[in-house]
């Protein structure tokens, strides 16, 4: 919150981060909160608009004789449920990477508060804004044949991490060490090294958790 008590706009940080950053304090996190819901819905909404332009196959066990599941009702559910996920997931992200930056930086000899750095973290995420703002234009827009390509794209040797690598996460990873940086009185150098970190684990612990449900699955 600015000197004068007015509130801070988090669309400043695309245009001025570290004076924006400089001016957050832990009387800022609802602020950051709802920038990261808002983030949330966005990208849940994407998500169900994907979800049901593509096929869905019912399990063979729904199929059993005299079953009457209806395939548009069962695609929606399940469109709903990914929706939920996707919002969900962007929450825990950004408390999460929060809570990572955080145990980095105070290893590394920083001092500064968590609430204070997820307050800062929420206005960091803004570029999260114009991303799921375009996706959820996209999912909209494009046509199903379409989608079909690039859902079938993403099944290649490519790893799926290097998929969510782009202009938009990179600019985050940039907001968020300078929000660091100042959070916790450091040098930009261990607050990058600490938000790499945060990042790197948090896409191992994702990298485990989904190789263990596809084990899972397939037993």
């Amino acid at each position: 919150m600015s000197e004068d008590g007015s509130i801070s706009n988090p669309l400043r940080c695309l245009i001025k981060p570290l004076d924006t950053l400089s001016k957050v304090d832990e009387r800022d996190l609802w602020i950051g909160l709802l920038v990261v819901l808002i983030i949330a819905f966005l990208a849940s909404t994407a998500r169900y608009n994907y979800a049901m332009k593509l096929p869905i196959e019912i399990p063979e066990f729904l199929q059993r004789p005299g079953s009457r599941v209806n395939p548009e009702a069962f695609k929606r559910n399940i469109a709903y449920f990914q929706a939920f996920g996707e919002g969900a997931a962007t929450i825990l992200d950004w408390l999460l990477t929060s809570i990572l930056i955080h145990l980095y930086i105070r290893a590394l000899g920083g001092r500064g508060s968590l609430r204070g750095l997820m307050a800062k973290a929420g206005f960091a995420s803004t570029p999260l804004l114009i991303q799921q703002l375009l996706r959820l234009i996209d999912s909209y827009t494009i046509t199903r044949d379409r989608l079909l390509e690039l859902a079938a794209s993403l099944q290649s040797w490519t790893p799926r991490t290097l998929t969510h690598i782009n202009l938009f996460q990179i600019w985050l990873l940039i907001l968020l060490t300078i929000a660091a940086s100042i959070n916790y009185g450091t040098s930009k150098r261990r607050a990058a090294a600490s938000t790499l970190l945060a990042y790197l684990t948090l896409t191992l612990i994702l990298l485990l958790l989904s190789h263990r449900a596809i084990t899972m699955a397939s037993l």
